[in-house]
């Protein structure tokens, strides 16, 4: 993690963009065969097998996107190792989603994760999200490679493209939201702003890369669609919240996940009125006010319990330079060592958050 700096400026947010995205390049197979290209759920030095869930990978890879030309390569080969592993269709019908593999890092064979109580092989944690989280990534990995485009444009990788988009709406229910997978109807806030953003990028690169304005179209009408519903059937007045899920209770700020950790990827996303996001970091911060430490716990929430890179991210699209300075260095004391419960997708939210702060002048 970043080097502390010293005095009131704490670390240097840009050394800890290259620290995150080191880590991350870590945690990627470079054995060859099946697994090529594929990033664990941890780096550093592995013993057994590297456990690959693709929601976490994707946004990891947003590390090694934003500490620059060097990485790239590392995040074409994921690309391509996610794109070979779509299902055609999967076990429930459905094209364009990954599942959740181990991987010998030697040999680099792969099998499916298996649940540790049934033995039973098991799919993904989210349809939506994954697909989500992928196609964001694939257009952060375009905006700092343009020479890329080439392969986007091609005509397998637009189908393969296009399947994963799909697989966002494949579960989308009559509320305009889409539900976890195709098995689990649980509409969840997180992953519907993370499917209506996918499809924004994935519009985005119809736009800029392929040229494609009537498929551009439907794309943002998709994602419109899916905004338009977490506006109407998951923002409750009474608490001003979102609801975790829909048909659920109300939030509460006394909780802290997941309804008060929810709030914050509408504000990541920049969903809703800039006076809501503004309120609702501010009761965010104003509730749990310790988020920040590095000390064993803060109110009743341990933070061992997360790492909490996920909320340094929001407050940086909060504009909250302050919070963002203070976890940058709080986190370099107590994460150091990237211990459990430490995953990629932490590295992905801190590199992210740093780079906020470094392109703000760490002011």
């Amino acid at each position: 993690m970043g080097n502390v700096v010293g005095g009131a400026m704490g670390v240097d947010p840009a050394v800890v963009v290259q620290d995150e995205a080191y880590w991350v390049s870590t945690a990627q197979l470079t054995c060859v065969g099946e697994g090529t290209g594929a990033i664990a759920e941890t780096g550093g030095t592995r013993h057994g097998p590297a456990s690959v869930h693709p929601y976490e990978a994707n946004i990891g890879a947003r590390a090694l996107v934003a500490a620059g030309f060097r990485y790239l390569p590392m995040v074409a080969a994921y690309l391509r190792w996610y794109l070979g592993h779509l299902n055609r269709p999967d076990v429930d019908g459905v094209t364009g989603t990954v599942y959740d593999y181990d991987y010998d890092p030697v040999s680099c064979v792969g099998t499916r994760q298996r649940d540790p109580a049934t033995g039973a092989a098991t799919t993904y944690d989210s349809s939506d999200a994954y697909a989500g989280t992928f196609l964001t990534l694939v257009a952060d990995y375009v905006r700092a490679d343009p020479q890329s485009a080439a392969w986007i444009a091609e005509p397998q990788t637009q189908a393969d493209l296009g399947a994963v988009a799909d697989a966002i709406m494949a579960t989308l229910r009559p509320s305009g939201l889409t539900a976890a997978t195709p098995t689990y109807e649980a509409e969840y806030l997180l992953d519907n702003v993370e499917g209506q953003q996918g499809l924004r990028d994935y519009a985005w690169l119809l736009t800029t890369v392929v040229g494609d304005a009537a498929q551009a179209r439907r794309r943002t009408d998709q994602a419109d669609g899916i905004t338009a519903a977490i506006s109407t059937s998951l923002w409750r007045s009474g608490p001003a919240m979102y609801a975790v899920a829909a048909h659920g209770p109300d939030p509460s700020w006394s909780v802290w996940y997941p309804d008060s950790f929810a709030q914050l990827w509408p504000v990541s996303a920049g969903l809703g009125t800039p006076g809501r996001r503004a309120a609702l970091w501010a009761a965010f911060a104003r509730h749990w006010p310790g988020w920040t430490a590095s000390t064993p716990a803060f109110g009743t929430v341990a933070v061992d319990h997360d790492p909490n890179a996920a909320v340094a991210y929001a407050a940086a699209m909060a504009g909250d330079w302050t919070a963002v300075r203070t976890y940058l260095t709080a986190s370099q004391l107590r994460w150091a060592g990237h211990a459990p419960p430490w995953t990629v997708d932490d590295s992905g939210f801190r590199a992210l958050a740093a780079q906020a702060a470094s392109r703000h002048g760490g002011r």
